[in-house]
């Protein structure tokens, strides 16, 4: 997946599986985000902003 890494703001290089992760967060944010409970609303919120931080600077690679 290296051929399709790109160098980003602050010096992030992105890679597929971390491109992966920011969709399906913007995705679960669009679908919760305008739900009558605030539970599944700021969890939807919550869940997506952790996950899209995770995946973007934490250095879990698997093998």
């Amino acid at each position: 997946m290296s051929l399709l890494a790109t160098t980003g703001p602050f010096g992030i290089s992105f890679t597929l599986d971390q491109l992966v992760v920011v969709n399906l967060a913007a995705i679960l944010v669009a679908t919760s985000f305008n739900a009558p409970q605030k539970v599944i609303k700021w969890g939807g919120l919550v869940v997506a902003v952790v996950t899209t931080t995770c995946a973007l600077w934490c250095s879990h690679h698997g093998s």
